[in-house]
């Protein structure tokens, strides 16, 4: 099961890197409101991996110094943790339960950084089928662009996420 989860995850990040060289390339590298989101797999066992540069998540990119900006950097990572079922939506015959693994906040230059989180999902039944929700913007309306690509099983699917209520369906 491992190997495939790597295996996975690997051509998810392979598959997100090419389409985000592809479709953000008039943005660069870094490019303020756009990140991505990768979510693996294997029959009711999950990750997410998302990236977003810390301006959307925090609303700042410098390193927190002053106890107002690490106030301001704590809450925002506070509400990624615990808002993340509410952000990304299963059905609830699913019974889907997110744990967090990480959340760090990764310098990038001395100018930016990015909110890096990955979760461990563990559901009832495996996803394959269903539809996904998300509502990144109702905690976070500074996302405007959010690459999704999702490998459940043998579905791969992929979605740009641009306001609350998207919808993904893993048929």
């Amino acid at each position: 099961m491992k190997l495939l989860t790597i295996f996975l995850m690997t051509s998810l990040v392979f598959v997100a890197n090419a389409k985000e060289q592809k479709s953000h390339r008039e943005h660069g590298a870094h490019a303020h409101g756009a990140g991505s989101l990768g979510m693996a797999f294997e029959g009711t066992t999950g990750r997410i991996d998302f990236k977003m540069p810390g301006e959307s998540v925090i609303g700042f990119e410098y390193v927190a110094k002053s106890a107002k900006d690490k106030s301001k950097r704590d809450a925002a990572l506070l509400i990624l943790e615990k808002s993340i079922a509410e952000m990304i939506v299963f059905e609830s015959s699913l019974n889907c339960r997110f744990t967090k693994e990480k959340i760090e906040i990764i310098a990038e230059s001395a100018k930016h950084s990015s909110v890096a989180a990955s979760f461990k999902i563990d559901c009832a039944k495996s996803p394959v089928g269903t539809e996904i929700v998300f509502n990144f913007q109702k905690q976070f309306p500074k996302i405007k662009d959010l690459d999704v690509e999702v490998v459940a099983d043998t579905v791969q699917k992929s979605v740009e996420v641009k306001k609350n209520n998207t919808k993904l369906l893993l048929k």
